[in-house]
């Protein structure tokens, strides 16, 4: 991928600010219509929170650890990648290996290795056998939901969802949380908390998070497994940037857009940091809402104040610590079985919860992805990435805070992996101020809005904006965080923009689910 900061062209059909996966997904994909594209991206690579970065001998993925769809699957939308990657013509360019089991969770006394496919249940169930009747029922209603929701269109309200027949659970589950259904079906508050230890997938605890959002993630890595993709996800990144180059879109890193031009509230094109004005009738933007519209377009520029004021009052995602290590110790052998654990110090979600939003490091994910591809770090060696959710203004200076922080998660990821602080062979760590840095998301959030039900479904931000010729795509917009879902979003884009319908290309078992 060449790098250049200049535009080629005075001219584009359409111009994508952000390079992140939901971006790129908008731009090969609109590309691939016949458009002529720009992405115009800050960073010396395009990913996002998907790319990858080398320190000395070991490779670390920033932020994604596994995704689903990688392979051929039975309903639309789980096999996204594949699809996308396949319509792209660039499916040899990533290797992708299945994740088994799917994940792990770690309670206090408790640990349980979870598999994809029918084993999902029957794990749990052996674990909780006065609940399997309950846990047969929600499965059925996670699946059945699941499916309606792979059949939203790229553009619906909630007033077109209730005119809609065949979306009866979404219509009544639209603002349902992960804890009241849990509650409706089941009764052991221990199952409960096991059956949701992957909320920080969402962000917010069961009692928060929407129950629609959580059952396609659910789903979709029980029904189709999780995969890692080998040599890291900057492959996947890679292979949708050359979907896109291949289709002679260009690329432009380390550059910046100063301002979105308008026009009486029409785009009309972009005006790059380096002075340069590039016209085109439409713009997607992958950046931050509030900073596309205060500092890019201007509110002055903006007719709808409603739809300012609505921005403003949305809530963003909480932030993330983040902690990279390889270590020496054979930690397949000491007992850390999945590429992923779900670490908890309590069983209570609430409670973890309120503390994340005090500054404690719990909560943690802990990934090893060397179990599965041993070649991102030296013979005998193996990295281990842990994540703590935390809020961005939890303290005044995360310069200072920042060694207490990472010696707490060091200190709570060695529950998991004994003896782990004495066998570190490489630490470097980064905190939601680094996560604002690399991506100017608004707090340095990771998932765009709360995945909360007022702000999920159809109650998400839409991809169209009120000026004429503007798009979001990307994990502010729906169907909300996680590499399935910016990608779907980025379809969902390309769809709005050409007027064809590419998720029915793609996949036509999705349309007539």
């Amino acid at each position: 991928m060449g790098v250049r900061t200049d535009a080629s062209q005075d001219r584009y059909d359409v111009i994508v600010i952000g390079g992140g996966i939901g971006g790129l997904a908008a731009a090969a994909t609109l590309a691939e219509t016949g458009r002529k594209v720009l992405l115009v991206e800050r960073h010396d690579r395009a990913g996002g929170y998907g790319h990858a970065f080398k320190r000395r001998k070991y490779t670390f993925d920033s932020a994604v650890h596994m995704i689903t769809g990688a392979e051929p699957g039975p309903l639309g939308g789980a096999a996204l990648v594949d699809g996308l990657l396949s319509l792209l013509k660039v499916r040899d360019r990533c290797e992708f290996r299945k994740v088994d089991p799917l994940y792990g969770v770690a309670f206090p006394g408790f640990r349980l290795e979870v598999p994809s496919g029918p084993g999902w249940l029957d794990a749990h169930a052996e674990r909780f056998p006065h609940e399997r009747h309950g846990l047969r029922r929600l499965q059925r209603l996670t699946r059945l939901l699941a499916r309606e929701v792979l059949t939203i269109p790229a553009e619906m309200s909630t007033d077109d969802l209730d005119a809609r027949d065949d979306l009866a659970l979404l219509r009544e589950h639209r603002t349902s949380t992960v804890g009241e259904v849990f509650d409706r079906y089941l009764d052991d508050p221990h199952l409960k908390a096991v059956l949701s230890a992957l909320w920080p997938y969402v962000g917010v605890p069961p009692s928060r998070a929407a129950f629609s959002f959580w059952a396609i993630m659910l789903m979709s890595h029980v029904d189709l497994g999780g995969y890692y993709c080998v040599a890291s996800f900057q492959r996947l990144v890679d292979a949708l940037a050359s979907g896109l180059t291949d289709r002679g879109g260009e690329i432009l890193l380390r550059s910046s857009v100063r301002r979105i031009l308008v026009d009486e509230n029409r785009v009309t094109g972009v005006q790059l940091d380096n002075g340069q004005r590039v016209s085109a009738p439409v713009v997607v933007s992958n950046v931050d809402p509030l900073q596309t519209f205060e500092e890019l377009v201007g509110t002055e520029q903006v007719a709808d104040r409603a739809y300012l004021a609505h921005l403003r009052g949305l809530q963003p995602s909480l932030s993330a610590a983040v902690l990279y290590l390889a270590t020496d110790l054979d930690v397949a052998q000491d007992g850390v079985l999945a590429h992923e654990t779900f670490l908890y110090d309590s069983w209570d979600h609430d409670d973890s919860y309120r503390r994340i939003l005090r500054g404690e490091a719990t909560a943690l994910s802990v990934t090893v992805p060397t179990l599965v591809d041993p070649e991102l770090a030296p013979a005998g060696q193996h990295l281990v990435v842990a994540t703590a959710l935390v809020p961005y203004d939890a303290v005044t200076s995360w310069r200072g805070a920042k060694p207490a922080l990472e010696s707490a998660i060091l200190e709570q990821v060695g529950t998991l992996i004994p003896g782990l602080s004495e066998r570190v062979r490489f630490r470097e760590g980064g905190t939601p101020r680094t996560m604002e840095r690399y991506t100017l998301n608004l707090s340095g959030s990771i998932y765009g809005w709360d995945q909360t039900p007022e702000q999920s479904g159809t109650d998400r931000l839409p991809h169209r904006t009120p000026v004429e010729g503007l798009f979001l795509s990307g994990h502010w917009t729906q169907p909300g965080g996680g590499v399935q879902s910016v990608l779907t979003s980025g379809i969902h884009t390309a769809e709005l923009v050409s007027g064809e319908n590419l998720m029915a290309a793609l996949f036509p078992a999705l349309r007539s689910a």
